[in-house]
Formats: structure tokens, sequence, C-alpha cells
């Protein structure tokens, strides 16, 4: 009775779905890649498992980060976003 106790307490967490967590970076990612996206990428590259993912959701942050910063720079010069 106690060992089985103590095997229920040592079960590691396993994530049911990598598909799914990979797809809530991507996601996450796409909203706001400067913050968000480097955080979840980087809470992704701590987990063993989930290394490939963590570095395809930061490719995709850091991509989209610095598209969207040189496309906000074009559209304020274009003047179609007003400069503050």
């Amino acid at each position: 009775m106690s060992n089985d106790l103590l095997d229920k307490k040592t079960e590691k967490l396993t994530l049911s779905s990598k598909k799914k967590w990979l797809w809530l970076g991507i996601v996450i990612a796409l909203v706001n890649p400067i913050l968000s996206g480097l955080i979840i990428g980087l809470a992704f590259w701590t987990e063993p498992e989930l290394k490939k993912e963590a570095k395809t959701i930061l490719v995709i942050a850091i991509t989209w980060g610095l598209i969207v910063l040189y496309l906000s720079r074009w559209l304020v010069q274009q003047g179609y976003l007003p400069v503050y």
C-alpha cells in the first residue's frame, strides 16, 4: 500500500500532446512576439522533451518581431501610421 502511494508521488508530469503545446506557443509568438513569444520559447527550452518545439517558437517569435519592427517603420515613413 505505501509503495503504491510512493510511486504515485514520484510520477513525472507528461504532456498529452506536444503538437498542442507547439501550436499554442506559435500563436502566442505571433500575437506578441517580443515578450510573450520569447518567454514561452525559453520556458519550453528548459523542458528536455520540448527543445525542438522551443527552437521553432523562438525562430518564429524573433522573425515575426523583426518583420513587425521593419513594417511599422516603413508604414510610418509612408505616412500610414502617425508619429507620436
